[in-house]
C-alpha cells in the first residue's frame, strides 16, 4: 500500500480497519473477504476492490475513481 499511497497522498486518505474489532462496520459495508478496499468520495462508497491486485491495477482504479487532477 505504501507504493500506492505515496503517489496519491495529496488526493487520497487510506484507512485500515480491523474487521475483527469492528464487525458492525464490516457488515455495514458488506466486507466478507479480505482484502477488500472500499473507495469513498464525498462520504459515500463509490467503488470496491475485493481480492489481491497488483500496484499498477490499484493505481489505475484509484485514478479512474479520482478523476482528472485539477
Amino acid at each position: 500500500m505504501t507504493k500506492v499511497s505515496s503517489g496519491l497522498s495529496d488526493r487520497v486518505v487510506f484507512v485500515k480497519i480491523d474487521t475483527d474489532k469492528y464487525p458492525a462496520l464490516a457488515s455495514q459495508y458488506r466486507i466478507e473477504a479480505l482484502p477488500t478496499l472500499v473507495l469513498f468520495k464525498d462520504g459515500r462508497p463509490i467503488d470496491r476492490i475485493e481480492g489481491v491486485i497488483n500496484v499498477g491495477q490499484l493505481q489505475a482504479r484509484l485514478q479512474l475513481a479520482l478523476g482528472p487532477t485539477k
